[in-house]
C-alpha cells in the first residue's frame, strides 16, 4: 500500500526491551574494546619476543574485535534512537546466532561431547529466539517504523482522544469592528417666514379702519402703532 493512503499513528515510546538490549549493546562494546586492548598488548609481546606470524594474526584479530566494539556501540545508538537499521541488523544478528548455535551444537553432539556441553550451547540458542520473537512484536516493530503500509508521524497537535484532529479553521469576520452603513444625506429645503400682507389696520378704541401706515386713527385720534 502506497505511503499516500496508509494511515496515520503516533510513533509509540521506547519499549522496555529495547532500552535492555541497548545497554547489552553498550556493555558488549565495552567488553569487545576492553578484549580488544589486551590483544593489542599480546600482539606486541608476541612481535617483540616471538614475531612472524603470530603477531601478524594476532593485530588481525584485534582488528576485528576493536571493530565489533565499535558497531556495538553504534548499534546501541540505533536501538536507542528507533532506527529500522538497528532493528534490521540486530534481526539479521539474532538469525546468525541461531544458526551458528544450532551449527555448534550439531558439530559437539558429533564430536561425541557430553550432554551437559550440548544444553549450554543450547542457552545462547534461546536467547538468541527470545530476542527474535520480541523484535517482531508489532509494538516493536511500530517503535522502529517496520509495519509494512503504515506511516508512522507524530502530528504537531496532539488530537483529541476519541476524536480525528481538525484544523483551526481561520476567523470569518475581522478582529476589529466594522463601522455600520450610514444613510445618505439629503438637505431638506431651507423654509423662510413669509411677510405680512399689508391691509387696514383697525383702531382698538373704535375700530374704525385705517389706512397701513397710519400712526393715529382717523376717527378717534388713538395711536395705533
Amino acid at each position: 500500500m502506497s505511503s499516500l493512503n496508509a494511515p496515520y499513528m503516533t510513533r509509540p515510546g521506547r519499549p522496555v526491551g529495547v532500552t535492555i538490549l541497548t545497554i547489552l549493546q553498550i556493555f558488549s562494546g565495552i567488553g569487545d574494546l576492553f578484549f580488544g586492548a589486551l590483544l593489542l598488548i599480546l600482539a606486541v609481546l608476541a612481535g617483540v619476543l616471538v614475531g612472524g606470524a603470530l603477531a601478524t594474526a594476532l593485530f588481525l584479530l584485534d582488528f576485528v574485535v576493536i571493530g565489533l566494539g565499535i558497531f556495538s556501540f553504534a548499534l546501541a545508538y540505533g536501538l536507542w534512537t528507533g532506527k529500522r537499521w538497528a532493528w534490521t541488523l540486530s534481526v539479521i544478528g539474532a538469525i546468525i546466532g541461531i544458526v551458528l548455535g544450532a551449527l555448534i551444537v550439531a558439530l559437539s553432539l558429533v564430536a561425541g561431547s557430553g550432554i551437559l556441553e550440548s544444553l549450554a550451547i543450547l542457552v545462547p540458542i534461546a536467547l538468541y529466539v527470545l530476542i527474535l520473537a520480541y523484535l517482531s512484536t508489532r509494538n516493536v516493530r511500530a517503535f522502529f517504523g517496520r509495519l509494512g503500509g503504515v506511516a508512522l508521524v507524530r502530528p504537531a497537535v496532539p488530537a483529541p482522544v476519541g476524536q480525528p484532529y481538525m484544523p483551526p479553521t481561520p476567523p470569518t469576520q475581522p478582529p476589529y469592528p466594522q463601522p455600520s452603513a450610514q444613510q445618505p444625506y439629503y438637505p431638506q429645503p431651507e423654509t423662510f417666514p413669509q411677510p405680512a400682507t399689508w391691509g387696514p389696520i383697525a383702531c382698538a378704541n373704535c375700530g374704525a379702519p385705517n389706512q397701513p401706515g397710519t400712526n393715529f386713527c382717523d376717527r378717534c385720534g388713538t395711536r395705533l402703532r
